[in-house]
């Protein structure tokens, strides 16, 4: 029997569940319109988050990728593999957590860089397993997929101006959340993840870890409707993110969308400018 399958089904009814109970929840109660950013409080359409991501992740399937991804973890043991990823989630978790319970700016920094540091220091990752990733022949067929997410939200999500940040704040965010992110959710947890339980359950699983800590930063509507929220919106984004990722294998086209995410190109214009 095939215990990994089984459990891999488990995980992906479980993650779907979650999905539609969220989006559900925000129909019932008329919270269609979501916030997109912790800098302003505009909102945004559900169907305008998730067109984007739609057409991203179908792109990415329709474009075969000329090589396909291999399990970097497959002459690994099973065992230690499954300990790493869900020692990485407990991580995530305790992120999320501490992110609520910590007053002020000053503690989200080092909470992110705690989120990078702590599986390094415990060994269940290292910086080589993903920047040594051979991109060669993934750069040109993925980017339809990312040419239409990019194009998609900039058309249905324009920045709606305020106070541009100065060039140097633009960099930091980059690496603080593009970088660290991606790093952690798709490139460590998700792998790991994919290797024992397979493609989607790993996808759906991370992009709930990774969107549950976004509460505490666009939060408003208790804490219930927040988390329902926050999947529908970055709970959806991540599963164009991390099927770019499992199907692509380019760490640096997916490091450069979730940079777009947090900066779209008309602030950097505007920044630059």
């Amino acid at each position: 029997m095939d215990f990994s399958r089984d459990r891999g089904s488990a995980i992906g009814a479980a993650c779907v569940a979650i999905y539609v109970t969220a989006v559900t929840a925000l129909a019932l109660t008329g919270h269609t319109a979501l916030r997109t950013s912790a800098d302003t409080h505009d909102t945004r359409s559900i169907l305008s988050i998730w067109l984007p991501a739609a057409a991203g992740i179908a792109l990415a399937w329709a474009v075969r990728p000329r090589r396909s991804a291999t399990d970097p973890f497959a002459a690994d043991s099973p065992g230690r593999v499954a300990r790493q990823a869900w020692m990485l989630a407990a991580v995530a978790v305790a992120f999320a957590i501490a992110v609520h319970l910590l007053p002020g700016d000053g503690w989200f920094l080092l909470l992110k860089l705690a989120l990078f540091a702590i599986p390094l220091l415990a060994r269940w990752a290292t910086v080589r397993e993903w920047a040594r990733v051979d991109t060669r022949g993934r750069w040109l067929r993925p980017l339809p997929a990312v040419l239409a997410f990019a194009g998609l939200a900039a058309w249905l999500q324009p920045w709606s101006g305020g106070t541009v940040p100065a060039p140097v704040v633009l960099v930091v965010v980059f690496l603080v959340n593009a970088v660290i992110e991606e790093v952690f959710y798709r490139f460590w947890l998700q792998t790991r993840l994919e290797s024992r339980y397979g493609r989607w359950p790993a996808i759906a699983l991370t992009a709930l870890l990774w969107a549950s800590w976004h509460t505490a930063i666009q939060g408003g509507l208790g804490l219930p409707l927040d988390l329902a929220a926050v999947i529908a919106n970055q709970g959806v984004t991540g599963l164009f993110l991390g099927y770019l990722w499992s199907r692509h294998r380019n760490p640096w086209l997916v490091i450069g969308v979730h940079g777009l995410l947090n900066a779209p190109i008309t602030m950097l214009a505007a920044a630059l400018s």
